[in-house]
């Protein structure tokens, strides 16, 4: 199990760490786990990863901060440092640098190429020549590019805010999912023969394209294929924000409190209201036809 610590506090023996936001944990920040595990089994040290707990100024998280240190430790990092932007906003870069190899027994180091830190916004070049004098390994990695696009967590929160789950799970190296407890709804959907679990969107995670959507539930340890209706339910005149999905096939009875992990494949269609709850029905059998298929 990864172990995770606030930074400043002390860890014994050597770290090889990857420094990154690692929002999304997408293919770019995948090659820096990837090397830092391999320079961690070269080297018998702990494979680390620097990295926010909290959201950066401005700038709204792909995945909350429990999926992100999931997604850390299935790619390697047996340590997850944490730092807290307002608790370091104010540092220099060469601050920062002194505070961390100063607290931590740091073996190598590896960053991309447009990493910066500090408040002076050092980058590379300043990081290497500090490094340099510390006797600190450097690996500066090369940005990654996937079917012709940068990868960067600014064009995936564009694509999932277009709905374009597609292109966004690509970039991510997995489908773009909300991992939650099932929470109890208002019984609606089971009053029409359409029963679905609801689970609540972390506070810390940024909203996609409202609508409707095919999606898989996993649930158990298997996944099913579903439908999800992320946002309001303005047929029955409930505009509060819910993400309800419907299991294809699959009796959902009794699972409040069960993990729920919902995977978005594609989107299907807005939102809207129906003049009754029959069309809605029947549009929602429609959508369960949903397929990958272009």
């Amino acid at each position: 199990m990864i172990r995770s610590l606030e930074f400043g506090k002390s860890f014994g023996g050597e770290i090889s760490v990857a420094l990154g936001n690692f929002d999304g944990v997408h293919l770019g920040h995948r090659t820096l786990l990837s090397e830092v595990k391999r320079l961690s089994a070269e080297h018998g040290t702990t494979a680390c990863a620097l990295t926010f707990a909290d959201s950066l100024l401005g700038k709204e998280s792909i995945y909350d901060f429990a999926e992100k240190k999931r997604l850390l430790e299935a790619c390697g990092a047996e340590l997850c440092v944490l730092l807290y932007f307002c608790r370091i906003s104010s540092l220099t870069g060469r601050e920062f640098f002194d505070r961390l190899t100063e607290t931590y027994n740091v073996r190598d180091l590896v960053c991309g190429e447009n990493y910066t830190f500090g408040s002076d916004r050092c980058d590379v070049s300043v990081l290497g020549s500090l490094c340099d004098a510390k006797g600190i390994s450097l690996t500066v990695m090369p940005l990654v590019d996937f079917e012709g696009v940068r990868v960067s967590s600014t064009t995936i929160r564009a694509f999932l805010k277009s709905g374009n789950m597609d292109s966004a799970g690509k970039l991510l190296g997995m489908k773009y999912h909300i991992r939650g407890c099932v929470t109890s709804g208002d019984g609606r959907g089971r009053g029409i023969g359409i029963p679905t679990l609801n689970l609540d969107l972390p506070i810390d995670m940024m909203e996609i394209k409202r609508g409707v959507y095919g999606t898989y539930a996993e649930i158990g340890g298997k996944r099913y294929r579903s439908v999800t209706n992320y946002g309001s339910r303005p047929t029955f005149l409930q505009n509060k924000f819910a993400v309800e999905t419907n299991i294809i096939d699959f009796a959902s009875d009794n699972l409040l409190g069960n993990e729920l992990t919902v995977y978005f494949h594609k989107y299907l269609r807005p939102i809207k209201k129906f003049a009754t709850a029959d069309e809605l029905v029947t549009t929602i059998n429609r959508d369960k036809e949903w397929t990958d298929i272009c």
